[in-house]
């Protein structure tokens, strides 16, 4: 027992000095505007700004999040400036004040480039807006989180089947070209994912009856419908939630391990004892089936497997490096079982060796199988959510690599304390 609180204590050193010292320092210096109010939307490996990028309300919500959520942890004033800068921004530059809800994308001059509306983006700023409230318990932001999730209650809720809508016009209307799916599928698991945290967050600081349901029936539906017999989540899903013959072949590796912590935190939230019991066994499942499948020797965790998992795709992506962290060290938590806490020492040297940027700061985005950073963008990147030569991006964001070291920090010191 000793030797494992060693070790905890150790790692959580580790831990600590990569969110304050690298993560946070790095986008404090490189990613505020210097001659602007907000955040740049797009910075090249050598932190210079790319002055032309568009800003999206996803990494603006993010950054929301992730400053408030490292105020919290030590008190931090710059950090709660940061927070505040970012709330500002999100709530004055990307909200509709005519229509609600938040625009997809700015320009670098702050006019609406992309009006769309995104349920997987008005999730993220229900879960940024929750966070800084937390931070900031105002009653106008509390108010508006009230007010913002009436608002999707009535616009994006699926008023016919279970779950919601993915997307949509400025006006609300469905937009149903602009989906988080392969081919276009109506429903996806990414976007209800991410729906079940906001979800989770919100139910967290307002115990509204309504919110309780919603989030007791988004449980149910991965339960039910996302996470299949075998572990992994499904992707793709039809009107009744019913996953598509072209998403049946495919594991997104990531979303799996991400999910499985996300999932047990919405559970402990929600305090439903009949569901925490049947999550509790699908979490551990899920992250069984990582480890056997998914998992390198060097601790780096895989992008996604498709035709059935026989086309393993070997690049190592950013943020499921940093997720593996976290639901490896839930599971530990979960079962008490060493092979975790294992897999989490050496998933952590695989970061720290082989995706830190030690030269530049913050992480790489990509790696090749043997950790070999992708630092140029080819035309016909298998990966066009991020790029390789930008540090900063729309989706390259401080969210998972500082949350995961936010949840370590926290999960590491729940753990010393039951087992004093």
């Amino acid at each position: 027992m000793e030797m494992i609180k060693n070790e905890l204590a150790q790692f959580r050193n580790y831990f600590e000095t990569e969110l304050h010292r690298n993560i946070l320092s790095y986008w404090m210096k490189y990613g505020i505007e210097k001659d602007g109010h907000g955040f740049y939307g797009a910075v090249d490996l050598d932190g210079n700004p790319v002055l032309t990028a568009h800003k999206t309300s996803v990494l603006n919500a993010r950054i929301l999040w992730t400053f408030s959520a490292a105020a919290m942890l030590d008190g931090n004033q710059e950090y709660a400036t940061v927070a505040d800068k970012a709330y500002t921004v999100v709530t004055e530059d990307f909200e509709d004040k005519e229509l609600g809800g938040y625009y997809m994308e700015l320009t670098s001059d702050n006019k609406v480039a992309n009006d769309t509306k995104h349920t997987y983006v008005q999730a993220f700023v229900i879960y940024s807006l929750c966070k800084y409230y937390e931070l900031k318990p105002l009653d106008l932001v509390m108010q508006k989180i009230q007010n913002f999730f009436t608002l999707l209650e009535v616009k994006t809720k699926d008023p016919d089947h279970v779950g919601y809508r993915e997307s949509f016009t400025r006006d609300w209307e469905i937009f149903g070209e602009n989906r988080l799916a392969d081919n276009n599928e109506p429903k996806s698991m990414n976007t209800h994912l991410h729906v079940l945290e906001a979800l989770a967050a919100l139910y967290k600081i307002w115990k509204d009856p309504k919110v309780e349901l919603r989030l007791t029936e988004l449980m149910n539906l991965f339960l039910d419908k996302i996470i299949r017999e075998n572990g992994h989540f499904g992707i793709f899903f039809n009107e009744a939630f019913d996953e598509t013959d072209t998403s049946l072949g495919i594991c997104s590796f990531g979303h799996d391990i991400e999910g499985s912590w996300l999932l047990w935190k919405a559970a402990e939230i929600l305090g439903n004892k009949d569901i925490q019991k049947k999550m509790r066994l699908s979490v551990v499942k899920m992250v069984d089936k990582i480890e056997r499948v998914a998992v390198d020797k060097d601790g780096g965790l895989f992008l996604e497997s498709t035709r059935f998992g026989s086309h393993v795709k070997t690049n190592k992506h950013w943020w499921q490096q940093a997720e593996t962290l976290v639901g490896f060290m839930n599971a530990f938590q979960l079962t008490g079982d060493i092979k975790y806490w294992n897999t989490v020492k050496q998933t952590w040297n695989f970061i720290e060796t082989y995706l830190i940027d030690h030269e530049r700061g913050e992480w790489f985005t990509k790696l090749n199988r043997l950790g070999v950073p992708y630092l140029v963008e080819p035309i016909d990147d298998p990966s066009p959510y991020y790029r390789n030569d930008w540090k900063i991006d729309p989706w390259k964001c401080p969210y998972h690599n500082g949350r995961s070291m936010i949840e370590m920090v926290q999960r590491i010191d729940y753990w010393l304390v039951l087992n004093k």
